[in-house]
């Protein structure tokens, strides 16, 4: 199992494999796995700073005030689709088509 240091890639831009800024990496989720945390996904994007608001319920009523709580520009990348190799310049491992498809089919599950 790889490990990273989250210091190192929390903050940074995120590259789609064309070299493109797709926003920056915001929130890492982390699922328990014994000892060990394990990263499900990340969140990158212009409001995914907006959605840790959401943690407090006074951030989600502001959200849903301003309507950002469910807003496209939040891109949520699957632990496998982000190449962190180089903590320093995460890139996709999808095209942003793909990545863009994965978004549509999680919104239509909530």
């Amino acid at each position: 199992m790889a490990t990273a240091n989250l210091d190192q890639l929390a903050g940074r831009r995120v590259f789609s494999k064309e070299g493109q800024c797709i926003g920056h990496l915001e929130e890492i989720v982390a699922e328990a796995d014994g000892d060990d945390l394990v990263v499900t996904e990340y969140h990158v994007g212009i409001f995914a700073a907006f959605e840790r608001l959401s943690a407090s319920s006074i951030g989600t009523a502001l959200l849903d005030l301003i309507r950002l709580r469910h807003r496209e520009g939040i891109y949520r990348i699957p632990w496998d689709k982000l190449d962190i190799s180089d903590p320093v310049r995460p890139v996709l491992r999808c095209s942003e088509q793909d990545l863009a498809a994965m978004q549509s089919s999680v919104r239509v599950e909530r």
